[in-house]
């Protein structure tokens, strides 16, 4: 696990994997199918869907998108650094936390559209590095969080079954906000 100032970031055992490793095929199918499942949850969601607030303090569907968007941002250049330059250091600073970050860049308001757009891009772009680097799983970058905690190695192939996870995991969230929304609509 990975503190990152007030963000938590798990590269390890979620619960969608089991105690055993999967493969890199797996891993990647996992990385590109979440992206299309997302696609398909929020494409044609009315603005109130997208808006519908599931429990206090939660998220909408809007909000998640583009948490997810900024995810690819956040981690795309990592783990283009493991592959090109394998041990180099980074330093991830200045991040006030999920919170801060999606209020300040009005996630709540941001059309889901371009999101969805920019997180299949970014899918593509790294599955197609992933697929030509294949060897280049195990290479890592080291983070540089925060003063008084351990530098953190993260391998290109952890990043990329981190990011396939937490989406997979956010598409679940996704769904059960839609059903709530449709009960809600009698």
């Amino acid at each position: 696990m990975i503190t990152m100032d007030k963000q938590v970031v798990f590269l390890g055992e979620s619960s969608l994997m089991s105690e055993l490793q999967i493969s890199q095929k797996e891993a990647l199918e996992l990385f590109i199918s979440s992206a299309d499942r997302l696609e398909m949850a929020v494409t044609g969601l009315s603005d109130q869907a997208l808006d519908f607030p599931s429990a206090l303090d939660e998220w909408t569907i809007r909000q998640i998108v583009c948490h997810l968007a900024s995810d690819g941002d956040a981690w795309s250049m990592p783990f283009q650094t493991a592959i090109a330059t394998p041990g180099a250091t980074i330093q991830f600073g200045g991040f006030p936390g999920n919170e801060a970050w999606a209020d300040v860049l009005v996630f709540d308001e941001r059309p889901v559209d371009t999101a969805v757009m920019l997180i299949k891009s970014h899918r593509r772009l790294i599955s197609e590095l992933a697929e030509h680097f294949p060897d280049a799983w195990e290479q890592y970058v080291t983070f540089n969080v925060s003063q008084g905690q351990e530098p953190q190695k993260v391998s290109a192939g952890q990043i990329i079954r981190m990011l396939g996870e937490h989406l997979a995991e956010h598409l679940e969230h996704i769904e059960a906000i839609k059903q709530q929304y449709m009960n809600s609509e009698g």
